[in-house]
This record gives structure tokens, C-alpha cells and sequence, in this order.
């Protein structure tokens, strides 16, 4: 899919047309540059820059070889195929711009019957989403740092969630978020149970199961957040569930809310995923180990009163010391 610059038309519509615009007498030290103008902008026309020339295209080149021909004629010398400076009172013949002309009039009829029918058509913004930037830059809801730890395939089911919601596409666009929340789950999963995932095992169901018997183990110091499986869970009994069956459909209104809720979702766990990497990434310290400790000098220290008074206490029977200091 191609982004079209509408400009574009009223560029070569203007540079076309500014070759009759001249006002001394078709002087040829004055068409050059509309000469050479028009020359540029058809020929990027024909190659397909600007819009995908079809039924018209014949008429595109029969015009782009008649320009060509005037400015090889007025402007290039024909023994050393260098530009040549024309004279000021030389002036283009008008026979050759009344064809010019014709040929002009014949491209734009049949450009005018090829956009008739062309496949052009105008999207309306959704929400606060802008239209362009939902085909274009979906992925852009994500900072860079998360796009990083996101997979690749995620955001790209994600970038053609954007571009179904923009066409009003509301289940196509459901079932692209879908499966960009599955596919990061998939790696949030992996990274608190510390195993990939088997074939048999990939299923939205059993990561949440799983994941919720991970939130309660309480000998773990990094859980799954229970919030956002709680919000996992919504996301599959309002959206997932439903459309197994082939009859249930999703208007852009709803397709709307899930971009929204799916983009916080996909934030929230590529958050704990960025922790769960530079928790990795720490150096972890050793323990000292026993031949070390071993040898270790120990000093030997005598005991005091209150050392005295101590160890009665951590006998389990308690000691006081009533007797008034020396300073008193």
C-alpha cells in the first residue's frame, strides 16, 4: 500500500498547463523552464512516483516524447549533443505548440477517465487516532526502548490492527490486537517460568493458568502481577472467547476500545519484560565461600559484662542490670 500525495496532481495539472502560459510569444529564451519542468514531472508520472499510470499511460508517453523532441530541437546542439543558447528574437513554431497542446487536452481525458475509477478512497479518523498514523505508525504507541523488547511479530500484527481500524475493519482489527497480545504473553510467560514453551503448550489459556499458580507462589521474588492477568482474563472472556464463533462481530467502536486496552496491556508486560532482562543482566555477588572464612584470622574477644548479660538473655532467661555506674 502506497501513500498517496494528492498534491501531486495539481503539480503536473500546473506544469503542464504553465507551457501556454507564456506571455512573449512562445520565446524560446522563455520556455526552458516550463520546457523542462513539464519533462520532469510526466516522466515521474510515467515511472509511477506519484500514482500508478494505466489506461492513460500511452498518452503520458506520446506527450513525454513530444517535449522531449521540442527541447532536443531548441536547446541541444545536434552535432556535439550539447546544450546550445538560443537567441533572444527565436521563437518556438506554433504549429508545433498547437499539437503540443492537443496532446495535452488527449492525456487529460484520459487521466480524467482513469481517476473515475481509480482505487482511491478517504479514511476518517478513529477516536483520538489519527488517520495517517494508524496506517502508517501504529507502532509508534510503543516508546522505543519497549519496541525493543517486544517481538517483531507482535508489532507487526499490531501495525495491521492499525491500518483495519483505519479502513473500519472492526474484527480484522480485533483479531490482528489479539494476536499481538498472545504473541508478547508468549515471551512474558517464558521470562517467569524460565522455559520456552512447547507447541502443545501455546495457548492463551494455559499461560494465564500457569501464570496465576507463578502470582501465588509466595517463595518467588518477582511475580506476575495479578492486575494485569486480572485484565488478560477481560481481554479473553470480552474479545477472544466471542470470536471462535463465526457469527460474532466486532464494530470499529469496540475494535477502538481494544486498541486502547491492548495497548496498555502490551506496555504493562513489555515493562516487567525490560526488568526481567536487566535483572539478568546483573552481576549477581558470590557468597564467601568456607575455605576463605576458614582462613580468616578470628579475634578472640574476652568477655564482658554485658556479653555476660547477653548470652543469659539469648538462654531464654532474662537478666537485668540494676547496679549503678561508676560515673553515678
Amino acid at each position: 500500500m502506497q501513500h498517496l500525495n494528492p498534491y501531486r496532481f495539481y503539480e503536473l495539472a500546473s506544469k503542464l498547463h504553465s507551457l501556454f502560459l507564456n506571455t512573449t510569444q512562445n520565446r524560446v529564451t522563455e520556455m526552458f523552464t516550463p520546457l523542462t519542468e513539464a519533462q520532469n514531472v510526466l516522466d515521474g508520472w510515467i515511472k509511477g512516483d506519484s500514482f500508478a499510470l494505466e489506461t492513460s499511460k500511452n498518452d503520458a508517453v506520446r506527450l513525454l516524447g513530444k517535449i522531449s523532441a521540442l527541447f532536443s530541437k531548441y536547446y541541444i546542439d545536434a552535432s556535439s549533443k550539447q546544450l546550445k543558447t538560443p537567441s533572444g528574437e527565436d521563437r518556438v513554431d506554433a504549429h508545433e505548440m498547437a499539437l503540443l497542446y492537443s496532446l495535452v487536452e488527449k492525456f487529460e481525458h484520459a487521466l480524467a477517465a482513469e481517476l473515475s475509477h481509480a482505487p482511491t478512497y478517504m479514511a476518517s479518523k478513529r477516536g483520538i487516532y489519527s488517520t495517517y498514523d494508524l496506517i502508517e505508525n501504529a507502532y509508534q504507541c510503543f516508546s522505543p526502548s519497549m519496541r525493543e523488547a517486544l517481538p517483531e511479530a507482535s508489532l507487526t500484527e499490531f501495525n495491521l490492527a492499525g491500518r483495519a481500524l483505519a479502513f473500519g475493519l472492526g474484527t480484522a482489527a480485533a483479531v490482528h490486537l489479539l494476536r499481538a497480545i498472545e504473541l508478547v504473553l508468549k515471551r512474558y510467560f517464558e521470562m517467569f517460568s524460565g522455559t520456552s514453551v512447547a507447541k502443545t503448550e501455546r495457548s492463551y489459556s494455559i499461560y494465564l493458568k500457569k501464570l496465576a499458580m507463578l502470582s501465588d507462589d509466595e517463595n518467588n521474588e518477582r511475580r506476575p502481577d495479578k492486575r494485569l492477568l486480572q485484565m488478560l482474563a477481560q481481554i479473553k472472556e470480552h474479545y477472544r472467547t466471542p470470536l471462535i464463533n463465526p457469527d460474532s462481530v466486532i464494530t470499529v467502536e469496540q475494535a477502538t476500545s481494544l486498541f486502547a486496552l491492548a495497548t496498555a496491556a502490551i506496555t504493562l508486560m513489555g515493562e516487567q519484560i525490560i526488568l526481567g532482562l536487566h535483572h539478568k543482566e546483573e552481576p549477581q555477588q558470590a557468597p564467601p565461600s568456607k575455605a576463605k572464612a576458614a582462613c580468616a584470622p578470628s579475634e578472640e574477644k574476652k568477655p564482658t559484662k554485658e556479653s555476660k548479660s547477653e548470652e543469659a538473655g539469648e538462654d531464654g532467661e532474662e537478666s537485668y542490670d540494676f547496679r549503678p555506674s561508676k560515673a553515678s
